[in-house]
């Protein structure tokens, strides 16, 4: 876990881009719980049920990098990974992609939602209190839902490419302190993705600044062979580094 953990993290301090005016490294960290997820897999003949109660809350981290080009432009590189797990005795048997889990049975759930993301944006207003970014992301979802149950294992692993609509707004006040609103995200009739935060902090000088914040992700697909809609919710402190 320390290697998967150092290795994003020294990619991104190690970056050369570090080493340009207007750019910032953000560090979030917290609490997230799944608070529903239903699934079925695969198509008719997969049970729907609800993954979440077996999930245990965990502590997650994000690492963000932004730059600010001499001009409005820019650009924002996020890792984002995700992994619950956990067990529950479900009351009725579920089908699971063609396996037959048993009720009344402990079994075992991972759950995996790993997100890397690349967003452009364009400042419409930059000035001493008002900050507004829109721009476009493109989202590669890593996802994994196995469940295991004594010599029963099954998984579906779920990866792919997602545009997202991109809008980030942040009022700063003279005395330091900061409202700001993130958000990912877009609908579209196979499913739905939507990445939100509301927070708030202070900037200690013009390099360090703190936030705490509430975020939420929320969405899911519907297809033949998939249907899973899930939301999770975070609460967390963030260190933003200018440098």
């Amino acid at each position: 876990m320390l290697k998967k953990t150092m290795i994003p993290m020294t990619l991104l301090i190690a970056s050369p881009l570090t080493a340009f005016a207007n750019t910032s490294l953000i560090v979030e960290a917290g609490h997230v719980k799944n608070t529903f997820n239903k699934v079925k897999i695969d198509g008719e003949e997969g049970s729907l049920f609800n993954l979440a109660p077996a999930l245990d809350d965990k502590i997650f981290y994000r690492l963000s990098l932004i730059h600010k080009f001499s001009s409005p432009h820019g650009f924002r590189l996020l890792y984002a990974p995700l992994e619950f797990n956990g067990d529950k005795r479900y009351s009725k048997d579920i089908n699971f992609g063609g396996v037959n889990f048993i009720s009344g049975k402990k079994t075992d759930v991972e759950y995996s939602f790993n997100s890397y993301r690349g967003t452009y944006f364009y400042e419409i207003l930059a000035d001493n209190n008002l900050l507004v970014r829109l721009g476009g992301t493109l989202k590669v979802r890593d996802a994994k839902i196995e469940l295991s149950q004594d010599d029963r294992k099954k998984f579906k692993k779920n990866t792919g490419i997602v545009p997202l609509f991109y809008f980030y707004s942040e009022y700063k006040w003279d005395n330091g302190f900061n409202i700001a609103f993130d958000f990912d995200g877009l609908a579209a009739p196979q499913g739905r993705a939507f990445d939100m935060a509301l927070m708030g902090g202070y900037a200690f000088s013009p390099s360090y600044k703190m936030n705490l914040g509430f975020r939420m992700l929320e969405g899911g697909v519907d297809n033949e062979k998939v249907y899973n809609f899930s939301q999770i919710n975070y609460s967390f402190a963030s260190l933003q580094i200018n440098f």
